[in-house]
């Protein structure tokens, strides 16, 4: 008896590289939707830094600002105190003449 080929060589080849390309295209999907994933990630990651970032900078101006006042005022009072004895040492000076005549 004669065996019945129901396929022909060439078509079962032809299928069987077909699967390999279309097992390919499927592992290689699958290796882009992980990546895209891991970078939806590490843009989730990002952003969060990002606010945290925002967040503390907002602080330090906060911050600087009032460091600022502080050492303003203290440059303030010092020259207050500065003008105030020179005001003194005039004021002694100018007695010490007035009074030293006579």
């Amino acid at each position: 008896m004669k065996e019945v080929m129901t396929e022909p060589p060439l078509f079962k080849q032809y299928v069987e590289t077909s699967q390999r390309q279309i097992d390919d295209t499927v592992n290689v999907m699958r290796q882009n939707i992980q990546r895209t994933e891991e970078r939806g990630g590490r843009v989730a990651d990002l952003d969060h830094q990002t606010r945290k970032l925002a967040d503390s900078s907002a602080d330090f101006k906060r911050g600087t600002n009032r460091v600022r006042k502080q050492l303003m005022w203290k440059n303030v009072r010092m020259w207050v105190w500065i003008l105030v004895g020179i005001a003194v040492l005039i004021i002694i000076i100018a007695l010490s003449v007035h009074f030293g005549k006579k």
